[in-house]
């Protein structure tokens, strides 16, 4: 007699948070049968680049509202100058001009703190928490950097509401630019690596801080959809706590019998 998926799926995610410090919430849809099972799934972890999915909505709904023009450019070296640490953008030429698209684009593809600041002062912070209530994330809480006023939003967010976020960012009708940035993010470990082999098109962003790993995901699979959120803290070792993301993320894959069409993940 076959395995229950369900039944599997409680063992999977067991297994992914024996170790102290990990979040993580599945739900999974298929035209028969729809199941939802996590651990720790409401408690709160450092939100980490998380807070950049509701800066990249702010500003999507700023564009539309006419508030921010689309016309608008920044040369590379005003966004660098506003901060002293490396990153990607520091390759690119200080003259280049960049669109508030690409701006966007950047913030979510490569994580850059750099854009995220530019963003953030350009929709002030009541626009980040007006996208946070409208989504119901009430659980997520977020603030400027105490000794970084000019730097990157920090905060806390739970797995449910991570997966709040993603689904609405992934909206392509509403938020256009967030999600094609979703889409045609970097792809890295975590989730993936439980895709690998697969069908798999999966739009993928992960961040990290010292001792945190998250990952958050919709896979739009065949015969259904899967969406994971796994968060973490107090992580002595951030790559193992990939490695088993990709494992569990696997396992459920196979437990349900979904072949991986395309997906968008966060972390």
């Amino acid at each position: 007699m076959a395995s229950d998926p369900a039944e599997v799926s409680v063992r999977l995610l067991r297994d992914y948070a024996s170790e102290p410090g990990r979040s993580v919430l599945v739900r999974v849809e298929t035209p028969t049968r729809m199941w939802e099972g996590g651990i720790a799934a409401d408690e709160g972890r450092p939100a980490a680049s998380l807070l950049k999915l509701p800066l990249a909505m702010a500003v999507e709904d700023a564009i539309a509202s006419g508030a921010i023009d689309t016309g608008a450019v920044v040369p590379v070296g005003a966004l660098v100058d506003a901060w002293a640490g490396a990153g990607p953008l520091r390759v690119l030429r200080p003259d280049l001009s960049l669109a508030v698209a690409d701006v966007l684009g950047l913030c979510l593809a490569l994580s850059d703190r750099a854009c995220a600041t530019w963003l953030l002062a350009a929709v002030g912070f009541d626009a980040v928490r007006a996208v946070v209530a409208g989504l119901r994330c009430d659980a997520t809480t977020f603030e400027a950097a105490p000794d970084d006023p000019g730097g990157p939003l920090v905060g806390r967010t739970t797995a449910r509401d991570a997966l709040r976020l993603v689904a609405a960012s992934a909206d392509e009708a509403r938020y256009p630019l967030t999600a094609s940035a979703l889409r045609n993010n970097v792809r890295d470990s975590r989730i993936p690596l439980g895709a690998d082999g697969l069908d798999v098109q999966l739009a993928h962003k992960t961040g990290s801080l010292p001792g945190v790993a998250h990952d958050v995901a919709v896979l739009d699979c065949a015969g259904g959809t899967l969406s994971i959120a796994f968060l973490t803290e107090g992580q002595h070792d951030t790559l193992v706590s990939g490695y088993a993301m990709g494992i569990c993320t696997r396992g459920l894959l196979e437990a349900w019998g979904l072949a991986v069409r395309r997906g968008r993940s966060l972390a």
